[in-house]
């Protein structure tokens, strides 16, 4: 183990940054140490560097499992433009740049190799686990692999074969949001061995939550403009995030902004891969102050001046609202995170619930086991869960920051900021 002396002088010669962030050189120092580690910290604390700076330290390859293409995608540029040597193997690549990059790993693999969770199941990845012998390997959203999770995704059960052809090396789990649930999930279901836990508050106190209660189309249209006028007002990258539930919103909602002369666009999973990467680069640039979104865009996003994210439409759980909504301020400076429910989100909501695991149920009390049971009918039960957590936060009488807190395992007085609390 190198020691903490080593890992500040990577932060400052290769990152550029003379002192870690509270809370960074602990996790650095545990991943160092060779622990199992899981981190829940907020959107912000700069998770990427706790696993990034242990990497240049260690002898071997470190493996980074990430869901989010683009995200893998920006920090092998920034990694590179830091004459760190790093790759990223996904459904991006074509299939004769695969190949190469497969050639490459038994020969010289990179410092640290990005892998898509969709790329760990194919034999070629799975040949190349035992050769590659990394010294560590991140989960980055972890909260993925966790059927408690909002965004649970099939494809992160992968990683577990991964690890055993790998030889078991020690893993990172990071995420911005976990429940006491999720969190006990991701540790399970990753098979952590004693692991170091760094768990931070959900709070993060510049951020304002409120919810609308403007009642006819119009009138909500025309709140949603005033906001997003109040956060384009600062100067320099000032933005606002739009987030909507379908992808023809998006289109109807940035043309109605357009009209109104604010420089918008949009995102959803419908595009291909290059014309999102180019609209997330005129977003972060400055050059479309406005992004009017599906769930599809957000996580990682490197854009710390997002003075509003709007949610035009209820999501379908509170731990996924927090998550998007926390790309809100992240220069930590004053910002707002404004919901404004559509008539109907409910409705919605129970519909593909009901689409996607079927009428089964069962006891409500079920839903607080933590157990490997994977019925539809324990599945749907928890998307209910988390659907009626998200109901509870919209309708909140008190303060909202505080509804939060409780949902995710903590307790506070009322913050006194909120829209509830003015």
């Amino acid at each position: 183990m190198r020691d903490q002396g080593a890992a500040g002088e990577v932060l400052k010669s290769v990152f550029g940054h003379r002192d870690f962030r509270p809370g960074q050189a602990a996790v650095v120092r545990a991943i160092l140490a060779g622990r199992d580690v899981l981190a829940v910290r907020a959107t912000g604390f700069g998770k990427s560097l706790c696993f990034q700076i242990p990497a240049l330290l260690l002898s071997r390859p470190t493996v980074v499992v990430s869901p989010l293409i683009a995200l893998m995608q920006d920090q092998v540029e920034g990694l590179r433009a830091r004459q760190v040597d790093a790759a990223a193997y996904s459904s991006a690549l074509a299939r004769s740049e695969r190949a190469a990059l497969a050639d490459r790993l038994r020969n010289s693999p990179p410092r640290i190799l990005y892998l898509s969770p969709e790329a760990l199941a194919t034999e070629r990845v799975r040949s190349l686990a035992a050769d590659l012998h990394p010294a560590r390997v991140i989960v980055d959203e972890a909260h993925c692999i966790s059927d408690w999770g909002h965004d649970f995704r099939p494809e992160y059960r992968n990683i577990l074969q991964f690890l055993d052809i790998a030889g078991r090396p020690p893993v990172a789990a990071f995420t911005a949001t976990a429940t006491p649930h999720t969190r006990t999930d991701i540790e399970s279901s990753l098979g952590l061995r004693d692991p170091a836990r760094f768990v931070s508050s959900v709070d993060r106190p510049n951020l304002h939550w409120s919810v609308s209660r403007a009642g006819s189309g119009p009138d909500r249209f025309e709140q949603l403009v005033a906001a997003v006028r109040r956060a384009l007002a600062p100067a320099g990258r000032s933005s606002a995030l739009v987030y909507l539930l379908s992808r023809a919103g998006t289109v109807r909602l940035a043309h109605m902004l357009r009209a109104r002369g604010l420089r918008s666009t949009v995102y959803h999973a419908g595009l291909d891969g290059a014309t999102r990467k180019a609209l997330q680069v005129g977003f972060t640039s400055g050059r479309n102050r406005v992004m009017c979104a599906t769930s599809a865009f957000g996580m990682g996003v490197d854009h710390p001046e997002i003075r509003l994210v709007a949610h035009l439409g209820m999501p379908a759980a509170l731990e996924a609202y927090v998550q998007e909504a926390g790309r809100a301020g992240r220069d930590g400076d004053p910002a707002c995170c404004l919901l404004m429910p559509m008539t109907g989100d409910l409705r919605l909501h129970r519909r593909r619930i009901r689409k996607r695991f079927g009428n089964s149920r069962i006891s409500d009390r079920s839903t607080t086991d933590a157990g490997p049971d994977e019925s539809p009918a324990r599945l749907a039960a928890r998307a209910r869960f988390r659907l009626e957590a998200m109901q509870r936060y919209a309708a909140a009488r008190g303060c909202r920051r505080a509804v939060i807190a409780r949902y995710f395992g903590e307790s506070r007085p009322d913050c006194g900021g909120c829209d509830r609390c003015r």
